[in-house]
């Protein structure tokens, strides 16, 4: 029996168990399920360094969130496997009768969702996978604040932390400017750290007078934005060294008329949408290389004159690389637009031509917040 085997042997074999597995193991093994293994960091980071994970495109809809298989046709989606959750889940809020919080937007590091509800002031750290929740109270009442999840890459164990900063219209409100000091600590960068379950003001320097979109992207602890000043760019935010850097982007320094948002592509590279306002044609790219002040991209596809043209405060998901097969999700007013593009490719002499092969458009109800997220399920 398995029992019978030496505990360091256990670990050994469990630390190699597919996250749903291991999942099912712990229902049905009272034993186990109590055992301070599956508790451990350190057995934690093992498995997780170990099993083979696998991206799965989540959509949040207002209170719930819900594989997009569920929500598209399967035939179309047939690279993606099923949700490990079973279904749609939602968040309901703490000491009530079941009411469901109505998730402002949400950003997803590494198994965890970073929900927030600007209404009632709210933040939860939230794996859908385990049911886990930690309920977290902002330390000032800025209501307009851009936040992110990440870690610090330099520990042994991950230590999430969260940052927020703040934010009007989408216009950064701390400055570059070294003489310039907020006056209130609402003004100014928190970090907050689960290790210590505190806030604490961040000195920061952010590039001034640039408007960002709120839905950031994160990949190896880093959490990235697009930002437009006079053209696009990126900021990315290092947890390690809790620092800003600019970095550049592929399309021009003087484009700024159309839209440019970010994706991740497995846990290894990050993906950039971009749609010209002037002739509707959309350039995918992809980051070759993430220095620490240079990203080098090479472009992924083009596709001539796409309809309807996206909004900055759209998302998108690759769903199979191979087969150049992508979803988009935007708002239109009182509904949102779930989009699979189903690309081909034909070889000619000089130039490959890239022609949509379908389009599957999906028409909803609108909701509070409606996003697209790369998912791996992950235990706490």
């Amino acid at each position: 029996m398995i029992s019978d085997l030496p505990q360091d042997l256990i670990e050994e074999i469990l630390s190699r168990v597919p996250v749903k597995s291991l999942r099912r193991l712990r229902s049905t093994c009272k034993r186990w399920y109590h055992q301070a293994l599956f508790k451990d960091p350190r057995f934690i980071k093992k498995h997780f360094d170990k099993t083979a994970r696998q991206y799965h495109a989540l959509m949040v809809i207002g209170s719930w969130v819900r594989s997009v298989s569920s929500v598209l046709d399967r035939s179309v989606l047939t690279t993606e496997t099923d949700l490990v959750l079973g279904g749609r889940i939602s968040l309901t809020v703490p000491n009530s009768d079941g009411a469901l919080v109505d998730v402002s937007n949400a950003f997803h590091c590494d198994g965890i969702l970073l929900c927030t509800n600007h209404e009632a002031n709210m933040l939860v750290a939230w794996n859908p996978f385990s049911g886990q929740t930690r309920w977290l109270q902002p330390h000032t009442l800025n209501y307009f604040g851009i936040y992110a999840l990440g870690y610090d890459k330099n520990e042994l164990f991950c230590n999430y932390k969260i940052l927020r900063f703040p934010c009007r219209n989408g216009k950064l409100s701390v400055w570059e400017k070294p003489a310039v000091t907020p006056e209130s600590d609402d003004l100014k960068p928190e970090i907050y750290e689960f290790r210590t379950n505190s806030w604490r003001s961040l000195d920061a320097i952010i590039t001034p007078q640039a408007f960002i979109n709120t839905c950031g992207v994160s990949l190896k602890g880093s959490t990235y934005w697009v930002s437009r000043g006079k053209g696009y760019s990126l900021l990315r935010f290092d947890f390690s060294t809790e620092r800003f850097q600019p970095l550049c982007a592929p399309i021009g320094h003087d484009d700024h008329s159309g839209t440019m948002t970010l994706s991740v592509v497995g846990e290894e590279r990050i993906s950039l949408f971009y749609q010209s306002q002037e002739t509707r044609e959309v350039e995918i790219w992809m980051s070759d290389e993430i220095e620490t002040t240079f990203v080098s991209w090479s472009k992924f596809l083009t596709i001539d004159v796409v309809d309807p043209f996206f909004s900055n405060s759209m998302s998108f998901f690759i769903i199979d690389e191979e087969k150049k097969v992508f979803l988009c999700c935007d708002k239109r007013g009182e509904s949102f637009l779930l989009v699979c593009f189903v690309v081909g490719e034909e070889e000619y002499i000089a130039t490959p031509s890239i022609s949509v092969e379908r389009i599957h458009i999906c028409c909803f109800p609108s909701f509070n917040a409606t996003r697209l997220l790369g998912y791996v399920p992950k235990e706490l």
